[in-house]
């Protein structure tokens, strides 16, 4: 999902150009509609024909497309190829380049388990005197 979503994000400047004819528009769009499904070509291109973008760019935890704050989980998860994430403020494909992945914690060597152990209680005996 997410070379579908850099191709878009490939193509957008190609669409967004003042000086393209509607023929050249057309033939880009059908060269996308067989790589990207139609929901998602029809939201980009909804995008597009409002003259905004399609696909932003997710920098320092910023969308490009509107400079609002997107949420720390929504970051985390687009590092998840298989998963499309829309801004909840602009509406624009999100992407995160690969200098903005997060990074893998490594993993902590764990410390050996110590089982504490109560201390045996010695039966005394009672002694009647």
């Amino acid at each position: 999902m997410n070379t579908m979503i850099e191709t878009l994000h490939a193509i957008q400047p190609t669409l967004l150009k003042p000086g393209i004819t509607p023929a050249q528009k057309q033939a880009v769009i059908e060269n996308l509609g067989a790589k990207v499904p139609a929901p998602i070509l029809a939201h980009f291109l909804r995008l597009i024909s409002s003259g905004r973008p399609g696909v932003a760019v997710v920098r320092h935890g910023v969308c490009t497309g509107c400079h609002i704050r997107v949420a720390s989980a929504t970051v985390h998860n687009l590092a998840e190829p298989a998963e499309v994430h829309l801004c909840e403020s602009c509406g624009c494909y999100l992407l995160l380049p690969p200098d903005e992945m997060p990074a893998t914690a490594p993993v902590a060597a764990q410390a050996p388990v110590v089982v504490r152990r109560k201390p045996r209680v010695k039966a005394v005996a009672l002694v009647q005197v």
